[in-house]
């Protein structure tokens, strides 16, 4: 079996992984609000907003879901163009523009994840206390190593994608001198 034949294979595998992300993801959202009595008052990413009440009310569950399902349409759009990369390598086009472009907005949008994360970690402190009353209700914002990380990463990928680029644009102009 020759190399572009098995990434061929891996590409449509990955492509199915991807697929069922895009679905999950959002999934995952809605039942983590729907079962939040079961892990939300021990959950880590909770420690720093000690005044979360162990039962929420519906208006504050479907709140906190729509700031959750904020945050999961950015890994929704990253796994999106994820699946649209092994599509393109599924295909046999390996060095193209659009691969090029898809790794890109991937990078831009694991990016935005990492900025995404302390903003929708703030707006869920105040929802998920907006029920207290006053003097416990709180605002809290974290950016942590975890954010800085894929801050990071997201950037690697996106200097990946610009030499990857340029690469291509390189070989093209010398396949036309040739």
């Amino acid at each position: 079996m020759s190399n572009l034949s098995r990434i061929q294979r891996i590409s449509r595998l990955m492509q199915r992984i991807c697929a069922a992300a895009i679905v999950l993801i959002p999934l995952t959202v809605v039942g983590m609000w729907a079962t939040f009595e079961w892990w939300g008052p021990t959950h880590p990413d909770f420690a720093p907003i000690p005044e979360i009440p162990a039962t929420l009310t519906l208006p504050t569950r479907l709140l906190a879901t729509a700031v959750g399902l904020l945050q999961a349409s950015v890994a929704v759009f990253a796994v999106w163009r994820l699946r649209q990369l092994f599509a393109l390598y599924a295909a046999g086009h390996i060095f193209t523009a659009g691969n090029a472009r898809c790794l890109r907005h991937f990078a831009a949008a694991v990016c935005a994840f990492a900025i995404a994360k302390p903003i929708t970690g703030a707006l869920l402190s105040v929802v998920l206390t907006m029920n207290n009353p006053p003097g416990h209700r709180q605002l809290s914002v974290t950016f942590g190593s975890s954010e800085l990380t894929t801050l990071f990463i997201g950037c690697v990928f996106l200097v990946i994608a610009w030499i990857m680029d340029e690469a291509r644009t390189m070989a093209e102009e010398q396949a036309e001198i040739i």
